[in-house]
């Protein structure tokens, strides 16, 4: 199991592209099709599917490209739909243009387990940042993909209209940190850090 980060767009979003076997699932496609294209393709990657934590404009950008050049599904949580919708309205608001809007293929459902072959991933509703906000749990390599929900010593941004604390903060402690200390948390921007860290000295949410 490898996985790698892809750093992109103008708030340089964590695209993350989990591969074994050379398939490969892409998570948070957020813009810069052609460097994404480039690393899958010079790695000889075989995408089999976009994953998308939510669907925020920065996370969203570079779908509809990928989905038509590998021919592969997108998924994500039906709570986030409208912001796909919305992608480019949203994104020119922030002075970013570029950006491309697309349809969710499959929806995301809380403790779905999402099997493409050697890669499973267990889908976690984590909501507060957006509606439809998930992590994404691959449990082989002990690592969770958590969006804008939890970063390192910070959590996502809750003063939208559709987003709110304590419900961020829920998902967070029910969600996340009942996951094992030694879990690595990949966030959605920012550098990594593990459960047992954040249940300690994340300033936002914190156990004990």
């Amino acid at each position: 199991m490898k996985i790698d980060v892809v750093i992109v767009g103008d708030l340089y979003v964590n695209c993350y592209i989990i591969s074994k076997n050379k398939d490969a699932i892409i998570i948070d496609p957020g813009s810069d099709f052609e460097k994404i294209k480039s690393f899958i393709d010079s790695n000889g990657l075989k995408p089999l599917a976009i994953v998308n934590t939510h669907g925020h404009f920065d996370h969203v950008g570079a779908i509809e490209d990928l989905k038509s050049e590998y021919n592969i599904p997108l998924y994500m949580h039906e709570g986030d739909e409208f912001l796909l919708k919305n992608a480019v309205e949203h994104a020119s608001m922030f002075g970013i243009f570029g950006i491309k809007s697309s349809n969710i293929d499959n929806y995301l459902e809380d403790n779905q387990l999402l099997d493409f072959g050697d890669i499973k991933l267990k889908v976690l509703h984590t909501p507060g940042h957006s509606p439809g906000g998930v992590s994404l749990y691959l449990g082989e390599a002990k690592v969770v993909f958590t969006g804008d929900t939890l970063f390192k010593d910070s959590v996502g941004r809750t003063d939208f209209p559709y987003a709110d604390f304590n419900t961020l903060a829920n998902s967070i402690k029910n969600k996340l940190y009942v996951l094992d200390d030694d879990v690595t948390v990949y966030p959605g921007h920012g550098p990594s850090s593990t459960i047992g860290y954040e249940k300690k000295m994340n300033a936002f949410v914190r156990l004990g």
